[in-house]
Formats: C-alpha cells, sequence, structure tokens
C-alpha cells in the first residue's frame, strides 16, 4: 500500500480572484445533467465507475507480479485478467480491437520497471 500526503497550494488571494459565484449555473447544471444522460444516465454511471474501481483493484492485485513478468512493457487488463501485452500502448489497445474486446472493459497500463518520483 502506497501512502503519501496531498497538501494544496492556494494562490495568493492579492494575485487571483477567489470570490465564489453566490449560486450554482443553471446552465452549468442543464450541461452537466445532459452529460450524464448521453452517458446512460444516473445508475449506469455509478455502475461503470464500480466496474473501473474492480479493474483498478484487480491491477493493483497483479501489478508486483506482472511487472516481474512483463517489465517495460504494456499491459490490458480485464476482471477476467491479463488480455494483452505490448511493447506500445499502441500494440495492445490494436490487440483489444482485433479481439473485439472493448476497451471501456480493461485497464491499460506500462509497467515501468523504474517509475519517476512524482513531488505532490
Amino acid at each position: 500500500m502506497l501512502n503519501f500526503r496531498v497538501e494544496t497550494i492556494y494562490p495568493d488571494p492579492e494575485d487571483a480572484d477567489m470570490s465564489l459565484p453566490t449560486s450554482p449555473s443553471n446552465e452549468l447544471l442543464d450541461q452537466a445533467c445532459a452529460m450524464i444522460e448521453e452517458m446512460g444516465g444516473a445508475h449506469n454511471l455509478i455502475d461503470d465507475l464500480a466496474e473501473f474501481r474492480q479493474l483498478r483493484i484487480r491491477m493493483s492485485e497483479q501489478h508486483t507480479a506482472l511487472i516481474e513478468q512483463y517489465p517495460d512493457q504494456w499491459v490490458a487488463v480485464g476482471l477476467n485478467g491479463l488480455l494483452a501485452v505490448g511493447e506500445s500502448q499502441d500494440e495492445v489497445l490494436q490487440t483489444l480491437d482485433d479481439r473485439g474486446i472493448p476497451r471501456s472493459d480493461v485497464v491499460v497500463e506500462y509497467l515501468d520497471t523504474d517509475p519517476p518520483v512524482l513531488i505532490l
């Protein structure tokens, strides 16, 4: 398990307008509602997010074994396990397309043996 701390740095109030709108924009709310409906409605969106969470959990659980077996390669993992391996992201995506596997049903990740250090 990775542990990290996130700190938010706010700009100096003298340098930026830090005021918040007093009421939400009906136009923005309408746009958000329209986008949710285009994605199949709120229930469908919630189901898709739950499935994506399961995909990320599976990738996380298999990450150590995958990086040992396929160092510095791209992989696609679905709910049923490893689905594609390749030297490039394009190669993995093409394999998925050739097999008729929807890209929305997988997590694609690069198995970097020397990942960069991120300072947040």
